[in-house]
């Protein structure tokens, strides 16, 4: 694809800087960027580095007056505008519709106009699919499930019995959405499995990476709400609620009937205890363990998960503890010295009053 910068600052309708006729045909970051490619720099340390670059041409935020003279384009979001070229740059590749040969399809199934169903998928009885979702390779849909509109399915997923789906939901391969909840009750010496009754409900345009969990609830509904973000190898448990626009990061592990807040947003690695709660734009940074309830906005890390400033200001105290022990060493070494000084002052003294002469 080529496409002038004049052509590509129309289409982000952004403000062009110097020779708009300047030929760009890809992108590519700063480090690698060649003279015919498009970069961005959202802030000062990689406008340096774009300037220092072989970038043709430069996305910059509207508050950047001096390219050196590089052509580029002023926008308000340089690495939302950079992310609407990728998409223009490498448009999906088109879908073939139709429902391939080795397929199996169940009883009753409603499939919309649009729908393709890839080799050796099963589809079970009663699932209903709305126009235009594709279901790849190897996927089972298991009785009663529906999808809206515009889902795409990657190959080797699983999607067991009776999971809601809405429209323009992604679930990438190798994910299993709907297995069984994780719950026994201990009675004479066994583990009695407690039935997974529940379902699985995911709202519209919600992205769940490879390899992700998410289990159906004991009772009622394991819930994911509208526009979050999931990576790979994430485990969600049974009964729990994610609100809308969260972000996980890979490696995330919930237990059950855990409540979290929209826009929260929660690093690698973390752990999270049965029926906590965090609140609404709280952020979790990576590899914590949340113990304990947290409120809406807060920014918490660590073993457990604290305050930040609490448990940066404890990490710096634990890196000074080397030097506090080697002073509390020389310190005691030195008391013990006059300690036995003064014992020996005193058992001087006490036999200099013995041996004085009598009068």
């Amino acid at each position: 694809m080529e496409q002038t910068l004049a052509a590509l600052c129309e289409y982000l309708h952004g403000e062009l800087v110097g020779e708009g006729a300047t030929l760009i045909r890809g992108l590519n970051d700063s480090e690698r960027a060649r003279n015919d490619e498009l970069t961005f720099a959202e802030d000062p340390k990689r406008l340096a580095q774009a300037l220092a670059s072989q970038a043709g041409a430069i996305i910059v935020s509207k508050n950047v007056r001096d390219l050196q003279g590089r052509p580029g384009i002023r926008v308000p979001h340089p690495k939302l505008a950079f992310t609407l070229l990728l998409e223009l740059f490498h448009p999906p590749v088109p879908s073939v519709t139709g429902i391939h040969a080795t397929a199996l399809v169940g009883k009753n199934a409603q499939l919309a106009e649009g729908v393709s169903i890839g080799a050796n998928a099963v589809i079970g009885d009663e699932v209903v699919m709305g126009r235009g979702t594709r279901i790849a390779s190897g996927v089972s849909i298991g009785d009663g499930t529906s999808l809206g509109e515009g889902c795409v399915v990657d190959p080797n997923v699983v999607i067991y019995r009776q999971t809601r789906i809405g429209n323009r939901v992604q679930l990438h391969a190798g994910s299993v959405i709907g297995g069984d909840g994780f719950g026994y009750v201990f009675h004479e010496g066994v583990h009695v499995k407690v039935p997974q009754v529940g379902n699985v409900v995911i709202e519209d345009d919600v992205e769940i990476g490879c390899n992700v969990c998410v289990d159906r609830a004991t009772i009622g509904s394991t819930i994911i709400k509208q526009g979050t973000k999931i990576d790979n190898l994430v485990q969600i448990a049974h009964n729990d609620r994610i609100g809308r626009h969260v972000i996980m990061a890979g490696q995330v592990g919930l237990s059950g009937s855990v409540t979290i807040g929209d826009y929260a947003v929660m690093g690698g690695k973390v752990g999270v205890v049965d029926h906590m709660t965090i609140g609404e734009r709280a952020q979790v940074g990576a590899a914590s363990v949340v113990s304990k309830p947290i409120k809406a906005g807060e920014v918490v890390w660590g073993y457990p998960a604290r305050p930040i400033r609490e448990t940066k200001r404890s990490l710096a105290a634990l890196n000074r503890l080397p030097l506090v022990l080697r002073t509390m060493a020389s310190v005691l070494g030195k008391v013990r010295r006059l300690e036995r000084r003064i014992e020996e002052l005193a058992h001087a003294n006490t036999r200099g009053q013995t041996q004085q002469p009598r009068t």
